[in-house]
């Protein structure tokens, strides 16, 4: 009974040891985009900031969120590229930010229908357990709010990025999913941003909060009343068990 107890005790304490890694600044709440690099804060193309009920978006949770904006004000076709833009607004071409330097997500040097793409995102590297879930709250303006899941063509593009190098997830957030969960344990590049495709004048901006790490073997309080009573049967049993020396 001793030593079952001390194994539960153990394992229990385990459990609770294990706990994923925190999102930086996940809620936003500093008022700032600090833990996060922040990619297309430029006038004309894109933007990223921080916004709240002061300025006309109310947080989706607490009192702050982050807002990426992709904004186009010239059409972009086969013939009309970033270069040639004769309103000159260059588009953000992604600095390189990943894990051990694997290099920028694919999906940000893809076309749609043929169309450079425009667009801002916020990323932060996190160290994750297999089986770790991401979630968060989004909310979609502009054109982008009216998108489908899986549609090109003249609808913008609001999405989730996870890579590690070696796997690339993407998650189309116009699906209105809220989460994901990593396959593989180490460290995983996270981005959430909004691309223009072909249209030339309407805008779209992603709304993001209350980002956090769930880990699989994040512990419940009971767990915690489990280590206390397990810890407090195998002190009784040694008081009742051990006799004074004659």
């Amino acid at each position: 009974m001793k030593r079952s107890l001390s194994l539960a005790l153990l394992g229990v304490a385990v459990s609770l040891s294990a706990q994923g890694a925190a999102v930086v600044n996940g809620d936003f709440e500093g008022g700032t985009l600090t833990g996060w690099y922040a990619s297309g804060a430029f006038v004309g193309g894109s933007s990223t900031a921080i916004v709240n009920s002061g300025n006309g978006y109310p947080a989706l949770a607490g009192n702050q969120s982050a807002l990426i904006v992709a904004m186009s004000q010239h059409p972009l076709n086969d013939t009309v590229t970033c270069t040639t833009d004769p309103w000159n607004v260059a588009c953000p071409l992604p600095v390189p930010f990943s894990p051990s330097g694997a290099g920028v997500p694919t999906f940000f040097s893809q076309n749609v229908a043929g169309r450079f793409l425009r667009g801002g995102f916020i990323a932060q590297d996190l160290n994750v357990s297999a089986g770790d879930t991401l979630d968060w709250l989004s909310r979609r303006f502009g054109e982008v709010a009216s998108g489908t899941a899986g549609s090109q063509g003249n609808v913008d593009n609001a999405f989730f990025i996870a890579t590690n190098g070696s796997t690339e997830a993407v998650v189309d957030l116009r699906s209105n999913l809220s989460s994901y969960t990593f396959g593989q344990g180490g460290l995983w590049s996270i981005y959430f941003g909004v691309q223009q495709t072909e249209d030339p004048y309407l805008w779209s901006g992603l709304q993001v909060d209350a980002i956090q790490l769930r880990s699989t073997e994040v512990s419940e309080p009971a767990s915690l009343s489990l280590v206390l009573a397990a810890g407090g049967m195998l002190f009784w049993r040694r008081r009742t068990t051990v006799r004074p020396l004659r």
